[in-house]
C-alpha cells in the first residue's frame, strides 16, 4: 500500500482487518485479567486525590495525627498496590503478545509458502524476511496489548471525570467540552505521522532487501569490482531513512509543543478557576481545590493518550496492513478438499493439450500432447526459452496450465494431493540450490530418513562419492553459502544424490549435469538407467550426445512439440533435432542457425 494513498478508519476499511478478528480473540482470558487489573489500578488512582482531600481538609485541618497516620499509611498500600498491578498487567501483555507472535509466525509462514513460484519471483528475499521478523511481532504485539492500546486509555479519563463529578459536576463541565481540542489535535497529525511510518517501513524493507541481494551475490560483487559502489549505494540508502527520521521528529516535535501549549493554557484556565473559588467566592475547600487539581492533571494527561490513542492505532496498523498485503495474497494452486492421497506411483506421465503462458505475456507453451511410459528414460530438447523447464514446472505443479490438464498414472494432477505426489518425486534443478551446511545435510534435505546407506548409494550414482571421501571431512564437509566452497560440477552431483536418496518414481533432471564432462554426465545417465530403482526419467538437455539413448526424444520448437522419436528416428527426419546435432557437431552451421 502507497503511503500517500492510506485509506482513512472507517466502517469500509475496517473490513480488511475481520481476516485478525481469529487472532484478537485468542487469550481472551489474558486479556480479561488485563481488563481487571486495569480497573482496579485506575480505582486506586482515583482514591489518590480524594486521600489527599481528605488529608488537607481533616487531618490537617483538625490536627487528627491517627486519621494522617492511617490515611499516609492506606495512601502506601494504594500506590504499592497499582505498581503491582501495573506489572501484573505488563506480564499478561508480554505473555499474550509473544505467544501469539509464535503463532502468527507459523501461520504467515504456512501461507507464504503455499503461494505460488510466480509471487515469490516478483518480490526478494529481505522483503519477506523483514515482514517474517517485524510487521508480524509488529502486529501480534498490536493485538496481544489490545487491552492496554484500545481500553485503558478510556478507563483512564473515566476515573479522573468520575472524581471530578464527584467533587463539582460544573468543573466536570468544563473539562468534558475541552476533551474534543484534543482528539481533533491527534487527528490532524496521526494522519501525517501515518503516511510517514509507512514510508519508513517500506524503505527500510526496501534498504534490507538489497543488502541480502548483494551479500547473498557476494562473488558477483567482487568479480565485478563493486564493493565500493554498494557501500556507497548502501549510505546513500541509509541517508534518506535518516531524513526520513528527521521528518518524523520535526512531526512529532510540534505535535509535541502544540499539545504542551494546549496543556499549559487549560491548566492555566483552570487554576484561576479554581483560585477564584477558593479566594474569592469561597464556596470551595482547600482539599478540594488540591483534589480537583489532582484529577484535573491526571484528565490532561488521559486526554493526551486517549487523543494519540487515534495516532497510536494508526502507527500500529503501518505493520497490520504490511502483513495482511501478504496473507491477502491468493493461493493459486489449490488442492480440492478430497485430494487423492497417491499410493506408490507408477510413473505415467501426460500432458494433454497443454497451453501456458507467464502472466498476459505471449503463451510459452501452445497446445502440447505427449504421453510418457512408466520407467521410461525421456528427454526434452530444443533451443533456449521454447518452454522445456515449464514442462517440469507442470509436472511438478509449480504452476498450473491455462488450458489442458496433465494426468500422473491417469489420473488428473490436480486431484492429487500435492504434497504425497512431490514426496516420490526428485528434481535437479537448472541451478543446483544448496544449503549452508554440510554435505550431509543437504543430501538429507530430500530425505530426512535416510539412513547412513542410502546416502553414500545415491551419493555413488551421482558419482559424488569419490570426491567426498577425498575432502578432509567427508560427508560432514561445510559447503558454505550456496555451496560457494565447492565447484559448479560437483554441486550438481550432490543435487542429484538429494534427488535420488529420496527414492523417487519420477526423476526430473533440468540440466542437471551442464556443469560436468560429457564423460561424466554420460556416466551418470548410464547409471540412473541401469540402477535398481524403478522410475519414470526425464532430462532437459542441450548436449544431446547424453540423450542418444533415451527411449523417446520431444523436440520443443516455438512453444510446441515439433518432432518425438528415437535419436536415429530424428535424425532421419532431418527436421529441427537434426539440425540441433549438426550446429553441435560443427556440420551445417550455416543452414543450423537460420532455421532455428
Amino acid at each position: 500500500m502507497k503511503a500517500s494513498a492510506l485509506p482513512p478508519i472507517n466502517k469500509i476499511s475496517l473490513r480488511r482487518y475481520r481476516p485478525l478478528r481469529k487472532y484478537a480473540l485468542l487469550y481472551w482470558d489474558i486479556k480479561i485479567a488485563m481488563l481487571a487489573c486495569s480497573l482496579l489500578t485506575g480505582f486506586g488512582g482515583m482514591l489518590g486525590p480524594y486521600i489527599t482531600k481528605l488529608t488537607f481538609d481533616y487531618a490537617y485541618t483538625n490536627r487528627d495525627w491517627q486519621l494522617l497516620v492511617a490515611l499516609t499509611v492506606f495512601g502506601f498500600f494504594m500506590m504499592l498496590f497499582n505498581q503491582v498491578g501495573s506489572n501484573v498487567q505488563q506480564y499478561l501483555q508480554l505473555y499474550a503478545s509473544q505467544n501469539l507472535t509464535f503463532i502468527m509466525r507459523a501461520d504467515f509462514l504456512r501461507h507464504l509458502y503455499s503461494l505460488p513460484l510466480s509471487f515469490f519471483s516478483a518480490r526478494s528475499t529481505g522483503e519477506h524476511v523483514y515482514r517474517l521478523n517485524s510487521d508480524v511481532p509488529g502486529t501480534s504485539n498490536f493485538l496481544g496489548g489490545i487491552v492496554s492500546t484500545l481500553i485503558s486509555p478510556f478507563i483512564s479519563v473515566i476515573y479522573p471525570l468520575i472524581g471530578i463529578i464527584w467533587l463539582d459536576w460544573r468543573f466536570a463541565l468544563v473539562a468534558v467540552v475541552a476533551t474534543p481540542l484534543f482528539v481533533a489535535h491527534s487527528r490532524y497529525f496521526g494522519h501525517r505521522q501515518r503516511k510517514l511510518a509507512h514510508l519508513s517501513a517500506a524503505e527500510n524493507q526496501r534498504v534490507d532487501s538489497e543488502v541480502v541481494d548483494r551479500l547473498a551475490q557476494i562473488k558477483l560483487v567482487k568479480a565485478f569490482g563493486r564493493e565500493k559502489r554498494e557501500v556507497r549505494a548502501y549510505l546513500s540508502n541509509q541517508i534518506k531513512l535518516i531524513r526520513l527520521a528527521y521528518r518524523s521528529f520535526w512531526l512529532n516535535l510540534w505535535s509535541g509543543v502544540s499539545s504542551s501549549v494546549m496543556n499549559s493554557l487549560g491548566q492555566g484556565a483552570l487554576g484561576l478557576y479554581l483560585g477564584y473559588r477558593v479566594v474569592v467566592v469561597g464556596d470551595m475547600s482547600f482539599g478540594t481545590l488540591i483534589a480537583l487539581s489532582m484529577y484535573m492533571m491526571q484528565l490532561l494527561g488521559a486526554a493526551r493518550g486517549l487523543a494519540g490513542l487515534y495516532q497510536g492505532v494508526l502507527n500500529q496498523l503501518v505493520p497490520v496492513d504490511r502483513m495482511l498485503d501478504i496473507l491477502e495474497q491468493e493461493r493459486t494452486i489449490q488442492e480440492p478438499q478430497d485430494a487423492i492421497v497417491p499410493g506408490p506411483l507408477q510413473g505415467a506421465l501426460a500432458l494433454r493439450d497443454i497451453s501456458f503462458g507467464y502472466g498476459d505475456d505471449k503463451p510459452v507453451l501452445q497446445n502440447i500432447n505427449l504421453e510418457i511410459a512408466p520407467g521410461t528414460f525421456i528427454a526434452i530438447v530444443g533451443p533456449s526459452g521454447v518452454g522445456k523447464t515449464t514442462i517440469l514446472n507442470l509436472l511438478l505443479r509449480l504452476y498450473d496450465p491455462d488450458q489442458g490438464e496433465v494426468f500422473i498414472d491417469g489420473i488428473p494432477l490436480r486431484k492429487l494431493k500435492l504434497s504425497s505426489f512431490r514426496e516420490q518425486v526428485g528434481i535437479v534443478l537448472q541451478e543446483t540450490l544448496l544449503f549452508n551446511g554440510t554435505i550431509r545435510t543437504n543430501i538429507l534435505y530430500g530425505n530426512p530418513e535416510a539412513t547412513e546407506a542410502e546416502i553414500r548409494a545415491a551419493a555413488s550414482l551421482a558419482d559424488a562419492e569419490e570426491f567426498i571421501s577425498n575432502l578432509p571431512n567427508g560427508y560432514d564437509t561445510k559447503i558454505g553459502e550456496d555451496g560457494c566452497l565447492l565447484s559448479v560440477g560437483q554441486r550438481q552431483r550432490i543435487g542429484i544424490a538429494r534427488a535420488l536418496v529420496r527414492h523417487p518414481r519420477i526423476l526430473l533432471l533440468d540440466e542437471a549435469t551442464a556443469s560436468l564432462s560429457s564423460t561424466s554426465e554420460a556416466a551418470i545417465l548410464k547409471a540412473l538407467q541401469q540402477g535398481e530403482a524403478s522410475y519414470t526419467l526425464v532430462v532437459i538437455t542441450h548436449r544431446l550426445t547424453a540423450i542418444h539413448k533415451a527411449d523417446q526424444i520431444f523436440v520443443l520448437h516455438e512453444g510446441t512439440i515439433a518432432e518425438r522419436g528415437t535419436h536415429e528416428e530424428l535424425l532421419m527426419q532431418k527436421g529441427v533435432y537434426r539440425i540441433l546435432w549438426d550446429r553441435q557437431f560443427g556440420i551445417d552451421e550455416e543452414i543450423a542457425d537460420t532455421q532455428v
